[in-house]
């Protein structure tokens, strides 16, 4: 959010009392500037919270804190972090935020987020979420500078409330002054403290520069000064190097090394950096911390009071000298075993050997933070900078190229694109090497294709393509642009047959297969492309990546419901096993699409939010199916409002139709037939059926055909409905017989044949297909209206209105009540035995299921892993659950479950 500007810090701090203890968004960031208050501020808010029986928890980072993946988020929670952190390292992070939340309600406050490491960073995103349904609050400060993108992604979300805080105002600085000198100041010293701005910090660094140099009197009721403006220091920089300036020699040298240390640090530590024994320090440690420069912290370390004074001293070091310190700094950690992320950033700082420093970093990125891919691309960002020091030659060119490829993978699976874009890009600028070019080359088209930027793909492919390039590269180029091709939906479906059997060449002609209703060979040929992916050891992101996503929306249609659904169990579970993250979102849209031919529509909401939740981040455009199905549900269940902000927003975006599938068209079609607009809804039905089937894809004459027959049935487009009833006619259903009946319900609408639509209705309710029986149901009681067989109709009308209640279909009982009207038939009480909307008996089947496990005492990723389903998702249900319950924690919903055994 914009940063709301602060007042007295005493108004804000009650401000965000009530806001961090109220029960909408609890998370808050506080920006300001160096000494302003901040760590006053949460010190005072942690206070209050702990004397009214919360928990709190508090963690500051460090100059060293952005180099120990997951680091901050461990020490903020009170877990180990074990190094190299692991795929259930985030895991562990929320059981433990769970575990903690158990007991209570916890604060947890994080202090100096401008120094932590990424990957925590991204973390606190997750703890954010987690604050909608647990006891959870969260006080986080940084300051402006420097801009860290995870920062930046963790102010703009809506629930986090960002305070800018601006300086004391004057009677709180008098305040200040009064309780350290026990006297208010007097007019001059008012007058010198105005030029601090408020700032807290420079105000007493200022204050006890002029105590120190016998320029203050608290003789007398006032504070007073004989000082002028021209006795004070002009920036809190200044004032810190007075009072550092009256240090000796042996406590400057000692703040020195513990300024290159990087955080807080014993004495024996101090020690052997320098080279000499630990009680050789005694008289150094006790005048600084004497002078107020340093402090012992909690657990027996030395630290800086304040990072103003660490930056200071640093920043005044002569580079030899702060180069021989990280030197030094950097054989102390690695004798002591610190990790190797640490270590090499006191080497990088220290100007060692760039060529075997970046050795160690490729290696590191590569093994030890493989699941720490922020701290990889930071740390492969120092090599990057530390050989583009190197003179050039061959060896710093080969050094630029590894880098230049391992950089970019990690930062697509970290999902920075765009970072991994720009770095793709100013490597292909700058090398001349085939091989790597190549793969630079498939890496950025990686994340254009990713994007949905379908002519910046086949531009760049083309362009490429026209060029030298080896014969295995040229291949994948092909590959990856019929594959464009095919996703874009910007041609006629091709004839299924594959150029190639690897996963590259497979994947394009299998849905090619799919599009044209050759569902059980499309679901052949898709396994085949996996396994070959699987027999090559294919990176994440070549080869057909999207090959393990589609085999269970392929079994839908080939093999029905059940079929699919236990497929997308079992790929889900594979793609949680190998730590293929980035595709679970796709698995999650394949099974929303599943739960919605099944009925279970709220689970399928679930499972659309939490998809798309997680694609923000990486910038995929590839969404039009999940959103189309999303605003589909909302239409059908009367959300007409919230699906038209939906479309006006899909919209603006601008993005394709995935594969040429009018999914978002369709659900525009259908919220125009529930306003009334007949016109614009046929409209909408007319061209995107005949642009659809007219490049072949008969896939989407099974999934649009009886909505599209009915809106041209009572538009009296009867050129339409007949083309709808020949392409529903032509397509291929003994391939596709879990969507078969389909074109039986477009036949019975065109020849308004009650006892057709009836079979259609029983066909669908043998497979499992609940929208597929409604709509039956619906078209049957219409159409013996129609031929003045009233208790048919009244029949039809009842189940009809009996599946709509179960699945909250609002816009189908509507629709189907006015089309009864015209022909002279009023519905009256049906018996409605729709789910309701809240209570116990409002939870869908996999919210009770979830709720059963937050019962037994299970944690969200221990849901997830049973379910084979994100952590995200399963918070997701248990938000819903406890909306629909009225609870306002975890908690209360593990008591209610026992209730309810």
């Amino acid at each position: 959010m914009a940063p709301v500007p602060s007042r007295a810090h005493a108004t804000v701090v009650d401000e965000l009392f009530r806001r961090l203890s109220g029960d909408a968004d609890r998370a808050v960031l506080l920006t300001g500037l160096p000494g302003i208050g901040k760590s006053t501020t949460v010190g005072l808010l942690a206070a209050r919270f702990a004397r009214a029986g919360t928990s709190v928890h508090w963690v500051e980072a460090d100059e060293m804190s952005r180099s120990r993946p997951f680091g901050l988020i461990a020490g903020l929670l009170g877990v180990e972090a074990v190094y190299p952190p692991g795929p259930d390292t985030g895991d562990r992070m929320v059981e433990a935020t769970e575990r903690l939340c158990a007991e209570g309600p916890v604060l947890l406050c994080a202090d100096d987020l401008h120094q932590a490491d990424g990957d925590s960073l991204d973390l606190l995103g997750w703890l954010v979420d987690m604050s909608r349904y647990l006891p959870l609050s969260l006080l986080l400060t940084r300051r402006p500078l420097p801009v860290r993108e995870g920062l930046a992604v963790l102010a703009a979300r809506p629930d986090v409330h960002e305070v800018e805080l601006s300086g004391l105002a004057p009677e709180e600085l008098d305040a200040l002054v009064t309780a350290r000198y026990g006297a208010p100041p007097g007019p001059q010293v008012q007058e010198l403290l105005a030029v601090t701005g408020g700032n807290p910090f420079h105000a007493r660094v200022m204050l006890d520069d002029l105590q120190r140099r016998g320029l203050l009197d608290a003789g007398r009721e006032l504070l007073t000064t004989s000082a002028t403006a021209a006795d004070t220091p002009a920036s809190v920089q200044a004032g810190a190097r007075t009072h550092l300036a009256m240090l000796d020699p042996a406590s400057r040298d000692l703040l020195q090394v513990l300024a290159v240390w990087g955080r807080p640090a014993a004495p024996d530590q101090l020690a052997a950096v320098t080279g000499s024994r630990p009680a050789a320090l005694l008289g150094a440690i006790q005048a600084a911390v004497g002078s107020g420069v340093a402090r012992w912290t909690d657990d027996g370390l030395l630290a800086f009071r304040h990072d103003l004074y660490r930056d200071v001293v640093y920043a005044d070091l002569e580079p030899p000298l702060r180069e021989m310190l990280h030197a030094a700094c950097a054989a102390e950690l690695r004798t002591g075993g610190e990790i190797p992320s640490q270590v090499l950033q006191q080497s990088a700082a220290a100007a060692l050997s760039a060529a075997s420093q970046a050795e160690v970093a490729l290696q590191v990125a590569g093994t030890d933070l493989a699941h720490a891919p922020v701290q990889a691309a930071d740390l492969l960002a120092t090599a990057a900078q530390q050989v583009a020091a190197l003179p050039a030659g061959p060896e710093r060119t080969q050094l630029e190229n590894r880098i230049a490829v391992a950089r970019t993978g990690v930062l697509a699976t970290a999902g920075r694109m765009a970072e991994a874009m720009q770095v793709a890009s100013e490597a292909l600028d700058r090398t001349s090497d085939p091989a790597v070019r190549a793969e630079l080359v498939r890496l950025r088209l990686h994340h254009i294709v990713s994007t949905a930027d379908v002519p910046g793909a086949l531009s760049e492919i083309d362009r490429h393509l026209a060029g030298e390039l080896p014969d295995s590269a040229r291949e994948a180029l092909i590959q990856l642009r019929r594959w464009v091709v095919v996703l874009g939906g910007r041609q006629p479906v091709g004839d299924g047959v594959p150029t190639g059997s690897s996963g590259a060449a497979l994947l394009p002609a299998a849905v090619d297969l799919f599009l044209s209703g050759r569902c059980r060979r499309a679901l052949c040929m898709i396994d085949d492309a996996v396994r070959a992916r699987v027999d090559a050891g294919s990176p994440d992101w070549a080869d057909g990546p999207t090959a393990p996503v589609l085999p269970p929306w392929f079994a839908l249609y080939a093999d029905g419901i059940e079929v699919a659904r236990a497929r997308s169990v079992e790929l889900r579970r594979q793609a949680q096993q190998s730590g293929r993250g980035w595709q679970l979102p796709y698995h999650l849209f394949v099974a929303a699409s599943i739960d919605y031919v099944g009925g279970r529509w709220d689970d399928a909401l679930a499972f659309l939010d939490s998809g798309l939740e997680a694609t923000a981040v990486t910038g995929t455009g590839w969404l039009s199916r999940a959103v189309g199905l999303g605003l589909g549900i909302r239409v059908r269940r009367g959300e007409l409002d919230t699906a038209a902000t939906g479309l006006s927003r899909w919209k603006l975006r601008a993005l394709p139709e995935q594969y040429g599938l009018p999914a978002v068209g369709h659900a525009e079609m259908l919220l125009h037939e529930a306003r009334g607009d007949l016109a614009g809804a046929i409209a909408l039905a007319r061209r995107s059926w005949i642009e659809t089937l007219d490049s072949g894809r008969l896939v989407w004459a099974v999934y649009a055909g009886p909505d599209t027959a009915r809106i041209a049935l009572q538009a009296g487009d009867t050129d339409l409905l007949a083309r709808v009833t020949a392409d529903s006619a032509a397509a291929p259903v003994q391939e596709m017989p879990g969507m078969a009946p389909a074109t039986d319900l477009v036949r019975a609408i065109a020849e308004r044949d009650p006892d057709r639509a009836m079979a259609a209705a029983s066909a669908f309710a043998e497979r499992g297909h609940i929208p597929g029986e409604l709509g039956a149901w619906e078209e049957a009681a219409v159409a013996a209206a129609a031929r003045g067989d009233t208790e048919r109709a009244r029949s039809c009308a009842a189940r009809c209105t009996s599946v709509a209640d179960l699945l909250g279909a609002t816009t189908v009982e509507r629709r189907l009540t006015a089309r009864l009207r015209e022909n002279e038939i009023r519905l009256g009480v049906t018996g409605r035995r729709r789910r309701p909307s809240s209570g116990w008996n409002s939870l869908t089947p996999t919210e009770l299921q979830v709720a059963e496990l937050v019962g037994r005492g299970l944690t969200s990723p221990q849901i997830a892993a049973r379910l084979y389903v994100s952590p995200r998702t399963v918070q997701t249900h248990i938000s819903h659950s406890l909306r629909k319950l009225g609870l306002g924690s975890r908690v209360q919903l593990a008591t209610t479950v026992a209730r309810h055994r």
